[in-house]
Formats: structure tokens, sequence, C-alpha cells
């Protein structure tokens, strides 16, 4: 199970929202490529890296900021926020990110899904953002779009996805921990391999997604805990966590 520390962008600086509310917004560096840096330096394989002015405006307003990472530090990218067509994906994809995340689009065209699975394969990855009820939300979370998340995911499996992002919006930035019966409903309803992310909050977090590794966990986005909080994430530890083989 890896774990990736993420990095959200509002006008070329890291911050965190709470449950996905920009008024909420904290900024932390307006350096991200020091922030990438310091996180590469503790062991991150990946950086999940999102475009929260994107998500919100329908169309990359970051991209570049692949790039300034990629021209400085060995790490993988996973970018996100605004990618809402082919042209974008390998917009995305030449500024050297190794994954495009995508969401609004492929949740509302299942058309651009599919197309976008069968040209990029494992280079795309749906995200589903949920509340509390299972609701999935799009355009940067301010939309519910009235989805159950049990729903799309029986449809991604068809169409031939074979990971997925699932993010409790209703936890995200709350540091609150994770809804481990919610998730455990996810888990054992499919046949994907799942990145969880939403409400991370302490290193137990950590050590409960490790037990249900076995249940189709992959890896964890890990946010505002690494930044603050009493039970503030050592990503160190946290990564040999992660790694470690029970086998």
């Amino acid at each position: 199970m890896i774990v990736i520390p993420a990095i959200d962008l509002i006008d070329g600086c890291c911050v965190r929202l709470t449950k996905g509310k920009f008024n909420s917004k904290k900024e932390y560096s307006g350096d991200p490529v020091a922030v990438a840096d310091r996180w590469k330096s503790q062991g991150a394989e990946w950086l999940h890296l999102i475009d929260l002015d994107g998500a919100r405006t329908g169309k990359p307003e970051n991209i570049k900021i692949i790039s300034e990472i990629k021209k400085k530090i060995r790490i993988k990218i996973q970018y996100g926020g605004g990618i809402r067509g082919m042209g974008t994906v390998k917009g995305a994809l030449n500024e050297g990110a190794d994954r495009v995340i995508l969401g609004t689009r492929a949740i509302e065209d299942r058309a651009f899904l599919k197309k976008s699975i069968s040209n990029y394969k494992d280079r795309v990855i749906l995200s589903l953002d949920y509340g509390k009820d299972g609701m999935i939300f799009k355009d940067g979370w301010q939309r519910n779009t009235g989805i159950k998340i049990f729903e799309i995911l029986k449809d991604i499996e068809v169409l031939g996805a074979e990971r997925v992002i699932v993010t409790d919006i209703s936890r995200d930035g709350t540091l609150e921990g994770i809804n481990l019966d919610f998730l455990k409903r996810l888990l054992e309803g499919s046949c994907l391999k799942f990145i969880i992310a939403g409400g991370i909050g302490s290193i137990d977090d950590i050590i409960n997604l490790k037990k249900m590794e076995d249940m189709g966990i992959i890896g964890v986005i890990v946010g505002k805990a690494l930044y603050e909080g009493k039970n503030k994430i050592n990503l160190k530890k946290a990564i040999r966590i992660g790694m470690v083989n029970d086998n």
C-alpha cells in the first residue's frame, strides 16, 4: 500500500480546504516545488497534485507546476482538476504527469471515460468524491450529481477500469479519521483496486487501512495531516507502515 502526499493548488500556492469548501482555504506555502521536494526527501514516490482552480473553473489553471516539479525532482505525479477533454489529458501528460485524474467529465460522459481508458490505459484514473450518504459530487465538490457511488463503481468495472480514487468529502480536511464501516461496504462490493482519501488524521488511520489492504486498497492519500494537527503524520513512518509485507 503506497502512501501519497497531497498538494492542493490555488493561485499557484499550496493550500488545504475543509470538506471541499473554498471559503475554508488555508495556505501553507507559496512554493509547491519546495513542498514536493520535502515529501520526496521523506520517501514519497508519488505526489497527488490537485488543481483546485481547475476543478472549479473546468480547465487546468496550475498545469505548469507539473513540469516545474519534474525539472527539479524525480518523483511520479498524478494530476487532476479541470480535466474535461482528451486535449487536457494529453496536455497534462505532456507537462510530465505520470497519471491523469479524471473527475467531472468522466462521470457525466461515460464515452469520454471509456475512450480515455482505451487510449491511455493506466495513465488515467477516475476519482469519485462522495458525501455522507454516498452521493457523488462534481465540479470541485460544488454540485451533487444525484448518483450514488455504488452505481458508478459497477459501471466503471464494465468499462475496463482497474483502479479508482475515492474521497470522503464529508471528512476531507477535518482530520476526523476514516469512516471505516462505509469504506468496507465499498470494498466488499467491488473488484476494483482503491486509493483512499478523505479524513486521514493520524498514523492510526494508516495502520487501519493497511489492515484492510487485502480487500483491495493499493494506496492512501494524505493531506492536511501532513501539514498540521495534534497527531501530525510523519510521512516516513507512514510510508514504512504501508510498505510492510505481512506475507
